[in-house]
């Protein structure tokens, strides 16, 4: 479908690159490529990159992102951050991924939407990771697009927050995930009591701490 056109110029505000194993969520386990970009709109207390959260003049130009990512001959894109929705040059960013054959992964906290991205938003694996800090607002195009639910267990998560109406459907499927904050056993243990809640209410989660923390990389 995209396979004709040709790399799209700009820049993107970047924090860093580097591979990895994708730590969380459905695809946790796959070899990654991480592309954290800076910047956010939200302010999330147990945050575990507040350097990636206010904007900077660190611009890079979108082909030499991609040449670097393509150096690591890994097929699978992360983008990160910060929220990545944030940075206006996203679907830039994730067409070039994609005109290069890479899988393109993004995690965001559903606030903001690029409508620019929507062409090719069905390529891309969204997850989506409500946050309380937004009052778990979601915007509607990244309900429609997103591919899983992540909810960050901590002490204020309650079942009430994840069984609103819009967060349903992805109950349904089986595709919300409780990632324990911080792999702590207090909320380990807290995520369990909420899937053994919801799957008395007949509704499918997975509790998966971070996976990259257990195995001691980045």
């Amino acid at each position: 479908m995209l396979r004709d056109k040709v790399r799209t110029a700009g820049a993107v505000r970047l924090n860093e690159i580097y591979p990895s194993l994708q730590g969380e969520g459905l695809l946790a386990g796959t070899p990654s490529v991480f592309v954290r970009l800076q910047g956010c709109n939200l302010r999330c207390s147990w945050c575990d990159q507040p350097l990636a959260l206010e904007k900077s003049d660190n611009f890079v130009e979108i082909d030499s992102v991609v040449d670097e990512v393509k150096s690591f001959g890994v097929r699978h894109v992360v983008i990160t951050g910060g929220e990545p929705f944030f940075e206006p040059n996203l679907d830039k960013l994730i067409l070039s991924f994609l005109l290069e054959n890479l899988s393109v992964q993004i995690e965001t906290n559903g606030t903001l939407w690029n409508p620019g991205v929507e062409p090719f938003a069905e390529e891309v694996h969204i997850t989506l990771s409500p946050k309380a800090a937004a009052n778990f607002f979601v915007h509607g195009s990244v309900l429609k697009y997103a591919k899983e639910l992540k909810f960050v267990v901590d002490e204020s998560l309650t079942v009430e927050d994840i069984v609103k109406g819009n967060f349903l459907p992805f109950l349904r499927k089986g595709k919300v995930i409780l990632q324990p904050e911080g792999n702590r056993n207090s909320m380990l243990e807290k995520a369990k009591e909420i899937a053994y809640a919801l799957s008395r209410k007949g509704l499918a989660v997975r509790v998966l701490p971070q996976l990259h923390k257990i195995l001691g990389i980045r």
